[in-house]
């Protein structure tokens, strides 16, 4: 029987639920129910569970700060959210946490039935591959080992006090009296690509994870360079010492470089390893673990088989030209130039690894791009609703990704979609025209002597037709688009700059600084001044 906890804030759906599902049915017995979720973590460090079922808003700790915590701290539980809200961030955020199931309420006991079942088979087959697993791990275990082991952990994460973890080395025997001490964490590639490997798999995996383990402690040991344990996430944690410092740097870099090779030989199998800075005090090494940490999340840019310096890193970190990226990539896809847009990808994945984007870096920039790409698609006749499910889906996938050049294939091949899809709208009953005319007054909202005439000069087409074809696509006239990007330009540059009125003026293309005062006053409600006052506060 699997146990299971419900946490709802509202009594009425806690009773509802206890009642009318049959869980012994299905292969579970209620735990319990909590209020909230800090009351579901008080409850569950006390009495373990399988499942978790859980509402979102509740107070003093909400369902995903809940799924949060069980992430970190239980990762074995899993988590079904029960809720009213079908909110798209609401689901990212459940995606990221490992959340099973998101269902909104209400929900019929059936269909509780149905997840219910689904779980316990997942369950069952995680159970059967964790036996398996027990067998192979229990001689590691056993007595001094599991506690060498742990000491090792406690001190490298710095988990406990420093008196308390002085007496554990001394109880196990850990003499670590060195000039300088470095924190490595090795971790199998296949750990980091979650999107790309299922369940079953990963927990087979976890055997090859005791073979690096067993292959960094022989040559650490070998070395006489420090300690290795394992943790319960399956990654080899290394305390690294020596009493020749000038000579430590280039002997644990050597050492890291021949882990990695023994597992792509042996196992074939690639290795990602963090190296934290360099301390001088035993008490501090939580520091150097910190850092490896960090360097140990740019797997995402580098790809496996990297041996990932923080020193390195921070010195190579810097801000690439993002907008002048994206730029590019706006016009090549309004182009449609599919051979320009690769190109732009391939730009794009070197430059974020030059300039040691890490994962939530380059995230940001990718999420740019969609916006880009969807801020296209709106003057197509592509529908809002259906536009907002296209970015919504390419979204998820590309931030789910298990590296950067797995997201950049990911997007690169949908903006190549989306080029063709502008191209086949843009020509549909005179589109194209609109299309770049507003291509055409985006670029050139600047110059005062910009108007009707110049843009169908430019178009080759009547004034007549071309203010019919504009209105149908826009539902907005020429002067009205025009004023109106001026404007946000305008207002844009009194958030955030310091400019002159008058030199504002020019830039967006009013050659009269009274007539842009009137002009923006008549569309904000504000005088130039006024509004850079209310913004800048």
């Amino acid at each position: 029987m699997y146990r299971i906890l419900l946490v709802d804030d509202e009594a009425l759906i806690r009773e509802a639920v206890s009642e009318n599902v049959k869980w012994e049915q299905y292969g579970y017995e209620l735990a319990g129910s909590c209020e909230n979720g800090k009351e579901a973590l008080e409850f569950i460090e006390e009495n373990p569970v399988d499942v978790v079922f859980t509402d979102i808003c509740m107070p003093y700790m909400d369902g995903m700060e809940l799924s949060e915590k069980l992430s970190e701290d239980y990762p074995s539980v899993k988590i079904v959210i029960l809720s009213g809200y079908d909110d798209f961030d609401y689901a990212k955020k459940a995606i990221r946490y490992g959340v099973k199931e998101y269902l909104l309420k209400p929900i019929t006991a059936d269909e509780m039935g149905d997840v219910l079942l689904a779980l316990k088979t997942e369950m069952d087959k995680e159970r059967k591959a964790e036996q398996k697993l027990s067998k192979l791990e229990s001689a590691y275990r056993k007595g001094q080992k599991r506690l060498y082991s742990d000491t090792l952990l406690h001190l490298i994460r710095g988990s406990r006090a420093d008196e308390e973890t002085r007496r554990e080395l001394k109880k196990v025997g850990l003499n670590l009296d060195f000039a300088v001490y470095r924190v490595a964490v090795a971790e199998l590639d296949i750990y980091v690509r979650s999107s790309a490997l299922d369940e079953e798999r990963k927990k087979e995996s976890a055997l090859m994870a005791f073979v690096l383990h067993n292959i960094s402690q022989e040559i650490v040991k070998r070395n006489k360079a420090g300690e290795v344990c394992q943790g319960k996430d399956h990654r080899t944690y290394m305390l690294l010492c020596s009493n020749r410092p000038v000579e430590f740097r280039q002997s644990v870099r050597n050492i890291c470089n021949e882990i990695i090779a023994q597992m792509n030989q042996i196992m074939h199998l690639e290795v990602n390893i963090g190296l934290g800075s360099y301390e001088a005090e035993l008490e501090n090494i939580y520091k150097s673990y910190e850092e490896a940490e960090e360097a140990l999340e740019y797997h995402y840019i580098m790809g496996g088989n990297h041996v990932m310096e923080i020193e390195t890193i921070r010195e190579e970190k810097n801000q690439a030209d993002v907008d002048k990226m994206l730029g590019e990539l706006a016009l090549h896809v309004k182009e449609n130039d599919s051979g320009k847009i690769k190109e732009d990808f391939s730009v794009m994945e070197k430059t974020l690894r030059e300039y040691c984007y890490d994962r939530r870096s380059a995230g940001v920039v990718l999420q740019r791009v969609v916006d880009m790409l969807d801020e296209l698609c709106r003057a197509s006749e592509m529908e809002s609703v259906q536009r907002t499910a296209f970015k919504e889906e390419i979204l998820e996938k590309v931030l789910n990704a298990g590296e950067l050049k797995e997201a950049v294939d990911i997007l690169g091949t949908y903006c190549v979609e989306v080029g063709g899809r502008l191209d086949n709208q843009k020509n549909v009953g005179g589109k194209k025209y609109a299309v770049m005319a507003m291509d055409y007054i985006e670029k050139n909202y600047g110059d005062c002597d910009l108007s009707l005439h110049s843009v169908c000069s430019y178009l080759n087409i009547s004034a007549s037709r071309f203010s019919t074809i504009f209105k149908q696509a826009t539902g907005m006239t020429f002067m009205d688009v025009l004023i109106g990007l001026r404007m946000q330009k305008a207002k844009e540059l009194l958030e955030n700059t310091d400019m002159k009125n008058y030199e504002i003026a020019e830039r967006v293309g009013f050659n009269d600084s009274h007539y842009f005062s009137i002009a923006f006053k008549k569309i904000t409600g504000k005088t130039p001044t006024e509004y850079a006052k209310e913004m800048r506060k």
